[in-house]
């Protein structure tokens, strides 16, 4: 995932997860991607998660990182950082790859917090 401001619906997921998970009313993300029924999002779907502000940052893997130590560092669960990059193996990132980092609720655009 390069854009931090789109994300495309996986399996099982919910506009409320989604939203949680971005810090995003589900209202808002119905609104944006004009979703008429909130309980149903298509697999594969792209959807827009603002209109006019960052959500989340962008972080591109350097040689020795893993996945663990990064959703510590930047103070997110390591299964939901996976999942919501589209990470399969959460083992096996590559050095290069970009990552997008969800902003902590209460911090604007900028940089995820070390």
């Amino acid at each position: 995932m390069t854009n931090c401001n789109t994300y495309r619906v996986q399996t099982h997921d919910t506009l409320s997860e989604i939203g949680v998970w971005f810090h995003v009313p589900w209202q808002e993300l119905a609104r944006i991607n004009k979703i008429e029924d909130p309980d149903h999002i298509e697999v594969g779907e792209l959807l827009f998660l603002t209109e006019d502000e960052n959500v989340c940052n962008a972080y591109q893997i350097k040689p020795g990182d893993t996945l663990s130590e990064l959703a510590e560092r930047f103070h997110v669960g390591m299964r939901q950082l996976a999942h919501y990059n589209h990470i399969l193996n959460p083992d096996q990132i590559q050095a290069g790859a970009t990552l997008c980092v969800p902003l902590p609720a209460h911090v604007g655009a900028g940089q995820p917090q070390a």
